[in-house]
């Protein structure tokens, strides 16, 4: 799905999250602040003529708060568009349009808006430092051939290309001693850049790399990693890998990468369901399948279902929600008394009701998921069919741990094997809000 793909791989303004900032180049007291990101059309790569591109556009968003990032022609017939509130929180819709959606997506596209740059307050998820930053496909490298790709593609950044060196060479060397004034990069070289600091570690000196390094290769009867490679999967089908070394014998190890703190990003519910086997569903028959809706059915039909499933809805509900002109505003044309009434206790921020981008479709779809997900994290069936399918891997989870002191980092590496996840799985809410939706939802352990 596109709202996947520029959510979690894209950089530019279809990488933005609700909250981010974009401050004026000439005004540092000038600050947008990104409400949503639109793709238009949500499915296929554009309209039939760009008079209906133009008509889409206009059905979004009002004329007075509408600004035009480029210029459109005959030949536009797509358009992406970034909702923002500016310092007074008015609302602005800054418009870029394109000739059409690529296969690719949208992501790198829109480098930035017109007259603004990102803000700080996002800094570090603007670094390039993630695989898909440096490593353009999926082609086999050895660790010496990963760390020159790596400095090739970082040496030209200020600042960051130093760290990025060091860093490498103290993963081949297996040096935990401190990188020079890296504490600016402290978490993206755990969070993003572990997931090749990490690899580059363990197959350069096994040896420094503790955990249970030494009963993996055990299991894998190797002594060392001569004549290995590894690759950085772009498959969709891999969700839950980082990255799978290949042995010199040709066998694979799959790597699921991690930090060593709480937290990051919500998981795809994908890759949980396509890991699931039939014990696994015949154990927990009622989260599998809530798994299994989540995760094949569309972002807007997988709620409505474990609603109506969990007896939070009803078909005429359903009904109402599928029928629905989603570009309303009006409350009442929800058609229901319950979801009205649920939409109507939907908080959302202040001022979301007036803003020409508010939809009630979508505030109700949100009020819908924030009724699903307590009843389905309180589930013991949907936790432990959760971690089951975690569980349930012969993949090595490889773990970045950095420390900092005063203006350096250290980072060191670990390994367990198998996998082991622990925790209660919940779902978390990142995509569902009352002016859009962008994916389906996800889950952490907690």
């Amino acid at each position: 799905m596109r709202a996947e793909q520029f959510i979690y791989e894209s950089r530019g303004v279809t990488a933005r999250a609700p909250g981010e900032t974009y401050v004026s180049d000439i005004d540092p007291g000038d600050i947008l602040t990104i409400q949503s990101i639109t793709v238009l059309p949500s499915e296929g790569d554009g309209y039939e003529s760009s008079e209906e591109m133009q008509d889409a556009v206009k059905q979004h968003i009002g004329k007075e708060t509408r600004i035009d990032d480029n210029n459109f022609n005959s030949g536009t017939r797509a358009a992406v568009i970034a909702s923002v509130t500016d310092k007074n929180n008015q609302t602005q819709n800054h418009v870029r349009y394109l000739k059409s959606i690529p296969a690719t997506g949208v992501h790198g596209l829109w480098k930035t808006l017109k007259g603004y740059k990102f803000g700080k307050g996002a800094k570090e998820e603007s670094v390039p430092v993630k695989p898909s930053d440096l490593i353009k496909d999926e082609n086999y490298r050895d660790a010496g051939q990963l760390s020159q790709e790596i400095i090739n593609n970082t040496n030209h950044l200020e600042g960051l290309g130093d760290v990025m060196k060091t860093a490498i060479e103290h993963a081949q060397s297996g040096n935990t001693s401190l990188i020079p004034n890296a504490s600016e990069y402290f978490n993206v070289l755990q969070k993003y850049s572990g997931e090749y600091l990490g690899p580059i570690a363990l197959m350069s000196n096994p040896n420094t790399v503790t955990g249970d390094t030494a009963s993996m290769m055990q299991t894998f009867g190797i002594s060392n990693f001569s004549g290995a490679k590894v690759s950085f999967p772009q498959d969709t089908a891999m969700e839950l890998i980082d990255s799978v070394i290949q042995l010199a014998d040709g066998r694979d190890i799959q790597i699921s990468s991690k930090i060593s703190t709480a937290g990051g990003a919500a998981s795809s519910l994908s890759g949980i369901y396509k890991n699931m086997n039939d014990d696994i569903k015949q154990r927990f028959p009622a989260g599998s399948k809530i798994i299994e809706t989540l995760a094949t059915k569309s972002a807007v039909s997988g709620p409505l279902q474990v609603a109506f499933d969990l007896k939070l809805i009803d078909q005429a509900d359903v009904q109402a929600m599928t029928n629905m002109d989603r570009a309303s505003q009006n409350i009442q044309d929800l058609g229901t008394e319950r979801l009205i009434n649920m939409t109507k206790a939907q908080g959302v921020a202040p001022g979301t009701l007036e803003r020409s981008d508010y939809r009630v479709f979508f505030h109700a779809l949100t009020a819908i998921m924030y009724a699903v997900m307590p009843v389905v994290n309180a589930s013991d069936e949907f936790k432990n069919a959760m971690l089951a399918v975690l569980n349930n891997n012969q993949y090595v989870q490889l773990v970045t741990k950095g420390k900092q002191t005063g203006d350096d980092v250290s980072l060191t590496y670990f390994t367990k094997f198998p996998a082991v996840f622990k925790g209660s799985a919940q779902l978390v809410n990142k995509n569902y809000f009352a002016t859009g939706q962008k994916g389906r939802i996800g889950f952490k352990l907690k």
